[in-house]
């Protein structure tokens, strides 16, 4: 197999991570990384040396990882295999969410459990493509932004649905639209180390509507209204 020369991605920006399509090169290739990428290189399951924006030239001193995985010859013109990942490392913005069956919150000033869901965004960024190489590409030739993106809205849903219940229980079901940032922030928190894991930084997660389902919202507007009339009705207090 031929081995090629100079290394880089120069496609479609929707792509988020490409698999270059050699991987046989000497350490005399030139490595050309452009801005918002990274490039990694990977062999046998292990995510080996990685390199922000720039030109390089590829030697034993800049490819620690991989001479020794290779025993590549100091100072000299050394062949090797490996397979390099180009990460597009732009921010991902204003992905929607959305909770696909609705929790049960319990009314904190009336104690009746209703329905509801919940929507929002987020935006998504990569901060170490060695991490999400590992966790998740495995032998994928490309991901798109639409892969990325589908990906982690269902795994933030799955982690949303564990924990809005929770924040939204703190709330009458009248007031907590008042306590959206506090909220967001909230379950923001609670979610972001596990995205972490994946070399992944989730940006702006927003909780923007509750919709609560309309048989409880009746029930919950008509103990609103017995307890405004027992509170109005109830007797004053003598002097």
């Amino acid at each position: 197999m031929a081995i090629q020369e100079v290394i880089k991605y120069e496609g479609d920006n929707d792509i988020l991570i490409y698999k270059h399509p050699a991987e046989d090169f000497n350490t005399l290739s030139q490595l050309i990384v452009h801005e918002s990428q990274e490039a990694v290189f990977f062999s046998d399951g292990q995510a080996l040396d990685s390199f922000k924006a720039g030109r390089y030239t590829l030697e034993t001193k800049n490819i620690p990882l991989i001479s020794k995985l290779r025993n590549l010859v100091t100072g000299g013109v050394s062949p090797f295999h490996t397979e390099v990942y180009f990460i597009n490392l732009a921010t991902m913005m204003d992905i929607p969410w959305g909770t696909p069956s609705q929790v049960t919150v319990k009314d904190p000033n009336y104690g009746y459990s209703y329905s509801a869901g919940a929507s929002g965004s987020f935006g998504l960024k990569i901060t170490d493509g060695r991490k999400l190489l590992i966790n998740l590409v495995g032998t994928e030739q490309e991901m798109s932004t639409a892969n990325i993106q589908k990906y982690f809205k269902d795994l933030i849903v799955t982690r949303v649905k564990n924990c809005i219940a929770v924040e939204l229980s703190r709330y009458s079901y009248n007031e907590f639209n008042q306590h959206l940032n506090d909220i967001s922030e909230n379950v923001a928190g609670l979610i972001r180390d596990d995205i972490a894991e994946y070399g992944i930084q989730i940006l702006n997660f927003f909780l923007s509507a509750v919709n609560i389902n309309e048989d409880d919202l009746i029930e919950l507007k008509n103990l609103d209204n017995s307890m405004a009339c027992l509170l109005y009705t109830s007797p004053s207090p003598r002097d």
